[in-house]
């Protein structure tokens, strides 16, 4: 998909949802996803500036007294806590700025419960603060036992495995711990993500992977795998020859802009928030 048809349907969602379209709504209304996006622009923000739009409604750039507001009034309207899919139907912006800045959704309602209570807004926001109360103890009342199991934590036995944390997906029980269960995971989420993993080898890159880039037109890309994208570093692999590193934990900020990265611990967060 050229930049001049994702900006066509950037503006064309714009006209349609009478806002600045999320990276859900262009997945889900244009079929452009969102490394197709950012292959091609950036991010999101540099994409509604280039369309011609004001980049204030996307959640780009925002005060945090501005998103958590917009959070509360779709609360306010909605009567109960939003989830993601709630916000991103209902609110001004993206889930973007939210995760970047409390990493989880379910931390934005305390945060905001903080937020309230240090600028003295409590009163303006007390069914929101009333809500936000109720779920917390209603949560805590159910999680509350499988929270604080009674387990002994003994000395890890030599000679047997070592497991990441529970990952509750079907196709894979932990998170990886080794390159090879990245390799794995991917392959479980590839069709999600509009993947298909065309060739494996040892050598560098480690695979060959075909992208939709739109409906029925797909590209190749050399992808590297990595438990930990700091070690595409480590290994000496050069800046050159590798378009993708799909990898578990995203640590290398010094990683080339050539360079794509598929973290898939947060795509595994967002597909257990969207359940």
């Amino acid at each position: 998909m050229t930049k001049e048809k994702i900006l066509q349907a950037i503006r064309l969602c714009a006209k349609k949802l009478k806002r600045n379209p999320s990276l859900r709504d262009l997945r889900l209304m244009a079929h452009i996803s969102e490394l197709v996006l950012y292959k091609r622009f950036g991010n999101l923000s540099k994409a509604l500036k280039a369309a011609g739009l004001q980049v204030s409604g996307s959640g780009f750039g925002q005060q945090e007294s501005t998103l958590l507001l917009d959070w509360a009034a779709v609360a306010r309207k909605l009567n109960k806590i939003p989830s993601v899919h709630d916000y991103e139907g209902a609110g001004r912006f993206s889930n973007s700025p939210f995760y970047t800045r409390y990493r989880y959704w379910t931390r934005i309602p305390a945060v905001f419960g903080r937020f309230a209570r240090e600028n003295g807004i409590e009163a303006q926001w007390t069914d929101v603060l009333t809500m936000i109360a109720a779920k917390a103890a209603k949560d805590s009342k159910i999680a509350g036992p499988r929270l604080r199991p009674r387990v002994r934590r003994g000395p890890i036995l030599p000679g047997r495995r070592i497991y990441g944390p529970p990952l509750l997906l079907p196709e894979m029980a932990h998170a990886p711990t080794t390159e090879l269960g990245v390799i794995f995971l991917f392959g479980a989420l590839a069709r999600k993500l509009g993947f298909i993993l065309q060739h494996l080898q040892t050598g560098f890159p480690d695979s060959e992977v075909m992208r939709e880039v739109a409906r029925g037109q797909w590209q190749r890309l050399h992808a590297e795998f990595e438990l930990e994208s700091r070690n595409y570093a480590k290994h000496r692999h050069p800046r050159r020859g590798c378009d993708l590193i799909i990898c578990w934990v995203h640590n290398w900020p010094e990683c080339p802009e050539s360079i794509e990265v598929l973290e898939l611990s947060k795509v595994v967060k967002e597909l257990q928030t969207a359940d």
